[in-house]
């Protein structure tokens, strides 16, 4: 599965709304067909984890929107097919309560529950480890009603080291709702069906744009030591002892 090029047709762009990263909402053309997308620009390093990330969870079986990639204004650009449906976080309405409240920390415990609930989010924790991927929020699972798929990796494969502490977001979302238990064990068995091979392949559908020789080594390194690192994700009752 490949990320396809498209043509940003100039003058669709319109802001998205929602997020820090200054998404758009815009207009693309691909393969000569017009498909309305999510356009984001930045840095290069971050628009290549987008790309492979974006291969990489589609062959690992998780729903990630159709990815391309455009050159706009001589930079590279990444975009994602506007799937029409909102993320978890405007689903719930959380933007509308106020931080701090118990209103806010019920509905605030609501989305972990949800969101771990989902038939593939065990899957993508283990995802989110190998690619080292700290950035996984309710704004960043669009849900339906029905169907989720997993968006926004531009601050994987490293990317986010400085920005953000070292975490498995969905891990802390199970471990705060009490669902570590049927959580990790999902987690570690959707690990040990995973092809090893897909990270190799994904590098090889975006050779032209970068060389990820070492971003891949260290992905099948930390697939190797998956079940260990899951595992450390989540709270022992040491450390809940200790609390």
């Amino acid at each position: 599965m490949e990320v396809q090029w498209a043509e940003l047709i100039k003058g669709t762009e319109r802001p998205i709304g929602i997020g820090i990263t200054g998404a758009m909402r815009c207009t693309i053309r691909a393969s000569g067909t017009v498909i309305g997308a999510v356009l984001k620009r930045g840095p290069r390093e971050e628009i290549v984890a987008e790309a492979f990330c974006a291969i990489l969870l589609r062959s690992w079986g998780l729903n990630v929107p159709d990815s391309y990639l455009l050159e706009v204004d001589g930079e590279l650009a990444f975009a994602s097919a506007d799937s029409g449906y909102p993320n978890l976080s405007q689903r719930i309405g959380l933007s509308l309560i106020p931080e701090g409240t118990p209103e806010y920390d019920a509905i605030v415990k609501q989305a972990c529950f949800m969101i771990c609930n989902l038939p593939s989010a065990p899957l993508a924790a283990v995802a989110d480890e190998a690619i080292e991927n700290f950035d996984r929020n309710f704004g960043n699972v669009l849900w339906d009603g029905t169907t989720e798929a997993w968006i926004d990796h531009a601050m994987s494969l490293g990317n986010g080291r400085s920005k953000m502490p070292d975490a498995n977001k969905l891990c802390l979302m199970a471990a705060h709702v009490g669902e570590s238990e049927n959580f990790s064990r999902s987690a570690l068995a959707a690990w040990m069906l995973l092809d090893r091979s897909r990270p190799g392949s994904a590098g090889s559908e975006i050779k032209s744009i970068a060389d990820l020789d070492e971003p891949i080594k260290d992905v099948c390194s930390k697939l190797s030591t998956m079940g260990n690192r899951l595992l450390a994700r989540f709270p022992t009752a040491h450390d809940l002892l200790k609390q």
